[in-house]
Order: C-alpha cells, then sequence, then structure tokens
C-alpha cells in the first residue's frame, strides 16, 4: 500500500506540473505519444509556414519594382536569388536537426512508455488487493466509501493499453460489484427480521393485554416469560419501537399493580391460616394432655385427635418463615399423643408391639438380601418385602420413621449391590434361561407319547423343575413360558382326545367337575366378589378343560355349574357403580382393603373435583359482579361483600386441591405397591 499511495502521489504531482505549465495556454494534459506526435507536427507547419511567406513576399517586391523602377530589375533579381539560396540552406539544416530530434524523441519515448505500462500494472494490483481485504468486512458503511475511492482512484489512474490492466480494472470492478450484491442482501435480510420482530412483539403484547384484560392477576409465570421474550427482541423498523413500548410499559404498570394488591390478600390470608392453625394446635395439645390411666375410650379419643389433624392439614399456607416452626410443633404434638396413648391403652400398645415385630422381621429380611448369591431371586423378594411392610400396620410416627429409615437402607443396599453386579444378574438371568429351554426339549419330546399316565407324570414334574429354576430376563419371561405351555397343552389336548370314550374317564371327569363345582359354590359366599371372580375364573377354564362326563349327568352337572357361577356374576355384578373399579383393581391385583381404599379415595377426589369446579365458577361470577358496581358508599359494601365470598371460595378451593393431591398420592402408592409385587406374583404363577 505504501507504493500505492507514493504511486498516487507521483501521479498527483505529475498532474499538478502538468496543469500548471498548461493554465496559460488553456491546454489539457497531453500523454507522452501525443507529445511526440505534436512536436513532430509542429515541426512540419514552421517548415510549411517559413516557405510560404518568403515567396509571396519576392513575388509582390518583384512585381511593386518592376513598376517602379524597371532598370532595376535584374539586380534586384540577383539580390533575391541569393537570399532565396541562403534561406533554402538554413532549412535544409533545420530539418536535419529537427529529424534527428524525433527520432531521439521516439527512442526515449518507447523506453518511457513501457516503465509506464510497468507502473500502472503495479499501481491496479495494488487497487485490487486493498478491494479484497475490504470487500470481506461488514462495516458496510466504512467498506463503501474505501471501495469508492479506490473506484476514484481507478479513475485517475495512469492509462495503459496492456491486457493485464484491463483484467485488474475488471476485477475491481467485480469486487466492488460482488460487495455491493452482499451489501443488499444484508439490508434486505435486516428489514426481513425487523418486521420479524415486530409482529412478535405485536404478539407479545396481546398475549399481555388479554391477562390484564381477563384479569388473570395470578399469571406472574406467564408475564415473566413475555417480559423476557420482549427484552431479547432489539432490531424493529425506525419508528415502532416507540409506541411499541409506552402500550407495554402500560399493561406492565397496571399488572404489576394488581399483583401487589393479590399480594398483600394472600400474605393476609396467610396470617389467618396461621392463627387457625395455632388454634387446632393448642387443641390438640389440650388432647394430648387429657390422656392418663383413667382415660375410659381412647379409640374415642383418637378420632378427635385425627379430625383436628384433618382440619389442620385443610388449612390453607402460613407465612414461610412460620411454616418450619408449626411442622415441628405439628410433629411433636402427634408423637406425644402416641406416646401417652402406648403408654396407658394396652389394646394399643399389643398392636404397635406385634406391627413393630413384623416391621423388624422385615428388616432383617432386607438387610439379608445383600449376603444372598442368586441376586435374581433376591430382587424379585425385596419387592414382596415392600408390599409386606405396607400391610404390617402403622406405627407412632417417630418408631414408623426410625424402622422405614432401616428398612430403606438395607433395600438401598441391596439395590446399589443389584446395579454393582449388574452383569452377574443377567448371566444368572440367562442361566436360568438355558435351563428353561432344555425344560422346553424336553417336554416337545414328551407330548407326541401314547403312554398318557407317564406323560403327565413327566409334564407334572417338567412343571416342578420350572418353577425352581428361578426368574429369566424380563423380556424374554412371557414368550417362553407360552412357549412350554404350548407344548404340554399339546400333550393334554391328545390326552383328552384319546380319553374321550373311555367310561371310567368320564367317571374321573365327572368327580372333576364336582369337586370344581364345591370351589365354585364356596366362592358364591366370599368375602371378595371381585377376587371371587378372579378364582372363578381359573376354575371355569380347569371345569372346561377336563373334558367329557356320562351323558346322562351332562346336563345336571351343567346346570350346577351355571348357578354356582350366576350366584358368584350377580354378587359381583351387585357392586353397583363400582364394578368397572373392582373389577380393574382385582385384575392388577390390588387386595380387597386396599382396593376399597382405592375406591373411597376415588370416589372422595372425583367429588371434590366437581366441588372445585363449582367453586371456581362461583368466583368467576363473583369476580364479573365486582364489575358492575361503582366506588359508591354503597357499591363499595357490596364489592367488599362480593370479595369476601371470592377469598372464601379460592381458600376452599385451595384446601379441596391440597386434599385431591393428597388422595391422588395415596392411591398412586397403594396401586404401585401392588403392582411391583404382582409382576413378580405373575412370573411365579407363569412358571
Amino acid at each position: 500500500m505504501k507504493n500505492l499511495e507514493q504511486n498516487n502521489t507521483d501521479t498527483k504531482d505529475q498532474n499538478t506540473n502538468a496543469e500548471e505549465n498548461n493554465t496559460s495556454a488553456g491546454e489539457e494534459k497531453p500523454t507522452k505519444q501525443e507529445e511526440v506526435t505534436e512536436e513532430t507536427s509542429k515541426a512540419t507547419d514552421e517548415s510549411v509556414t517559413e516557405d510560404t511567406p518568403v515567396e509571396e513576399e519576392a513575388a509582390v517586391e518583384s512585381e511593386e519594382k518592376q513598376q517602379e523602377a524597371p532598370e532595376a530589375e535584374t539586380a534586384e533579381e540577383s539580390a533575391e536569388e541569393e537570399s532565396a539560396e541562403a534561406a533554402d540552406a538554413e532549412e535544409a539544416e533545420e530539418e536535419s536537426a529537427e529529424s534527428e530530434d524525433v527520432e531521439a524523441s521516439e527512442e526515449e519515448g518507447d523506453g518511457e512508455a513501457e516503465e509506464s505500462e510497468v507502473d500502472a500494472e503495479s499501481y491496479y494490483e495494488e487497487i485490487v488487493e486493498r478491494a479484497k481485504e475490504l470487500v470481506v468486512q461488514t462495516d458496510w458503511t466504512f467498506v463503501t466509501t474505501e471501495l469508492a475511492n479506490l473506484a476514484q482512484q481507478v479513475a485517475d489512474g495512469p492509462e495503459s493499453v496492456s491486457d493485464k490492466a484491463s483484467k485488474l480494472i475488471d476485477e475491481f470492478n467485480e469486487l466492488r460489484e460482488g460487495f455491493e450484491e452482499k451489501k443488499r442482501k444484508h439490508y434486505e435480510e435486516q428489514n426481513r427480521r425487523k418486521e420479524e420482530n415486530l409482529a412478535r412483539k405485536k404478539e407479545l403484547l396481546k398475549e399481555l393485554s388479554d391477562i390484564v384484560s381477563e384479569e388473570k392477576w395470578t399469571a406472574t409465570r406467564e408475564v415473566g416469560k413475555i417480559r423476557g421474550k420482549w427484552d431479547s427482541i432489539k432490531l424493529l423498523p425506525q419508528g415502532e419501537a416507540e409506541a411499541l413500548d409506552k402500550r407495554y410499559n402500560e399493561l406492565l404498570a397496571e399488572f404489576e399493580d394488581h399483583k401487589v394488591d393479590r399480594l398483600v390478600k394472600k400474605l393476609q390470608k396467610e396470617e389467618e391460616n396461621l392463627e387457625l392453625k395455632l388454634l387446632l394446635l393448642d387443641k390438640m395439645d389440650s388432647l394430648a394432655n387429657s390422656l392418663s390411666e383413667s382415660t375410659s375410650n381412647f379409640s374415642e379419643m383418637e378420632d378427635k385427635f385425627n379430625k383436628l389433624i384433618s382440619q389442620w392439614r385443610k388449612v390453607g399456607r402460613v407465612p414461610s418463615d412460620k411454616n418450619q416452626g408449626l411442622w415441628d410443633r405439628f410433629n411433636a404434638v402427634q408423637d406425644r399423643f402416641n406416646e401417652l396413648r402406648f403408654k396407658f391403652d394396652k389394646k394399643y400398645r399389643e398392636k404397635i408391639e406385634k406391627a413393630l415385630d413384623k416391621k423388624k422381621n422385615l428388616v432383617k429380611e432386607a438387610e439379608a438380601l445383600v449376603d444372598m448369591d442368586n441376586i435374581a431371586k433376591a430382587a424379585r423378594k425385596v419387592n414382596k418385602l415392600h408390599k409386606a411392610w405396607k400391610k404390617a400396620g402403622n406405627l407412632p410416627q417417630k418408631e414408623e420413621n426410625e424402622m422405614w429409615d432401616k428398612f430403606k437402607a438395607a433395600t438401598d443396599a441391596f439395590n446399589q449391590k443389584k446395579s454393582d453386579n449388574i452383569d452377574v444378574l443377567r448371566e444368572q438371568e440367562e442361566k436360568n434361561l438355558d435351563k428353561k429351554h432344555e425344560l422346553i426339549e424336553k417336554a416337545s419330546e414328551i407330548k407326541d407319547t401314547d403312554d398318557f399316565d407317564k406323560g403327565h407324570q413327566i409334564m407334572q414334574d417338567l412343571m416342578k423343575k420350572w418353577k425352581k429354576i428361578g426368574p429369566v430376563p424380563r423380556k424374554k419371561s412371557s414368550k417362553i413360558w407360552k412357549k412350554f405351555k404350548g407344548e404340554m397343552d399339546v400333550f393334554y389336548d391328545r390326552r383328552r382326545e384319546a380319553f374321550k370314550g373311555r367310561r371310567e374317564d368320564q367317571k374321573e371327569n365327572l368327580e372333576k367337575k364336582q369337586e370344581i363345582l364345591k370351589k365354585l359354590e364356596e366362592l358364591g359366599s366370599h368375602d371378595d366378589p371381585a377376587l371371587a371372580v378372579q378364582e372363578a375364573k381359573e376354575l371355569q377354564q380347569e371345569f372346561k378343560d377336563i373334558g367329557y362326563v356320562p351323558i346322562k349327568m351332562k346336563n345336571k352337572i351343567w346346570k350346577q355349574y351355571r348357578e354356582a357361577c350366576d350366584v358368584i356374576y350377580d354378587r359381583y355384578r351387585a357392586l353397583g357403580s363400582d364394578l368397572g373399579m373392582e373389577k380393574k383393581l382385582a385384575s392388577q391385583g390390588v387386595d380387597p382393603d386396599d382396593r376399597k381404599k382405592v375406591i373411597k379415595y376415588r370416589k372422595e377426589s372425583d367429588k371434590l373435583k366437581k366441588e372445585v369446579s363449582k367453586l371456581e365458577s362461583e368466583v368467576i361470577q363473583y369476580e364479573e359482579a365486582q364489575t358492575y358496581f361503582k366506588p359508591t358508599n354503597k357499591g363499595s359494601a357490596l364489592r367488599d361483600e362480593l370479595q369476601d365470598k371470592i377469598d372464601k371460595a379460592e381458600s376452599s378451593i385451595e384446601e379441596k386441591n391440597d386434599r385431591i393431591k393428597y388422595l391422588e398420592k395415596e392411591i398412586d402408592l397403594i396401586k404401585n405397591n401392588s403392582a411391583d409385587l404382582d409382576d413378580e406374583e405373575d412370573g411365579d404363577e407363569e412358571e
């Protein structure tokens, strides 16, 4: 670039000198080739100009002298001839000198032209290099100005007839045009983004406006998201930002004002809840302190205490700085009540001690899992222990927490061992899988035997071995069981066909069916109708699989079968609205007591949901009604009355929602515990 700047400077100096020299004559700067041509032409013109006047003057003078003095004509002609010869000699010398000067000038011009071409190429190369550096930059204004300056230098640069210089100039023009195209696309993209940003901000403004117009003053999280998105959008069309920001700030200010009012009311409500919870704790303290050996009815006292607990839990939130202290006092009064009852109530103490013994044994069993070599069997057992823990009964909160911590620590230790030895577990399951494949092969070999007695004995032995082998990979458990059972079914189908014509076999079938009928009749008075249906289905399948009975007993035995089944299913259908839930829970392996709890919790949850929906509708109506009253004395009183109703309804909604969450949690806990254990039991049954 230093050379380029120096060349520019030199060129400007030369141009300046040429302009100063030509200023007096009013001429433009000629090139060196033009100077040479002009000098040659000038020399020729001067030669012609000098000859012509001499001859004309000589002719005029000759005519005048002939008129004035004819006598001297001869002498004058001689003088004129001599003068002409002298002039011709001088002209010849001048032409010779001029010719030498022209030749020298032409040789000097050729050298200067070659040197000028080299300088021009170097000049344009430097301009192109500078342009290449500029066009990759994104400072559009700066680069545009710099390229314009370079274009001016190209226009003012030295003339050249070389192809290289022409190509360099063309390359510069292409670079400049390419940059202009890139700049145009950049501004088009920028304008497009501005329009998109404008549309996005209008959408955000619409969302915020809807929140304010619908008076969703609790939508703090939604407004926070809108605020974050709004602040992240920077680029907008000129003149649009101010109006949008003004409207946005107005809506935001209105929302914040109402938010503050709502927070104030929330804090007031929390203070009211605090007072109510403290009052309930005082009652619980008083009830616990009233326990003694002379207490006549501990169950009644427990019911009262549990009602206070239920009321305490239903009360809404309290100030966060007081929450932990309340819970500590709540747990302390529960522990004191249980301790005093354990001390004075003999039946309760026996019940608790029995549950405590069960849970101690479960803890020992859980701790022993870590030492079991067969991790697969231990993994199945841990699920059974969890279900047994649920059925063992509740302890006082303090003891319950201590025993649970021990039980959980033991099961966690086993789970950690299982995780650390997952390869061993997989290896054991694969070995069990191989063993069961061997049993399937043996069943396949015996399924076509005609010795049905021997075949039956072998099949029973294979079934016993199947159950003792242990678990296989869960994904393959169902598939391999179906394959094993399929081989057995082939054998027993052939066995039934072979015995169809045998009278003795028919008598045996009759006895078997009569035994099943007895079991079905017993199920008709089962305490759990839903479980009775599940067991009846298995007996029904056995009844159908037994085979033919003597023809004379066919209708009678079938009638007895249908009547026994009808009793079972009629009692099941008598469950009424709980029929579907009972059936579903029974199919999931949920115990009758647990099913009753689930159904009870589900009914209560559904009822609460309806009540919440009704209260929410009332709140909307109250809020809408408030808008019709102006802030006058009478209007304010009516608005305050409506607000009280809204607050009570919202408090009730919050309490009911808390209860719904608690019920749903209890339902999931019961079902999950049942499902975990049933998965393992189903595997045992299949095996």
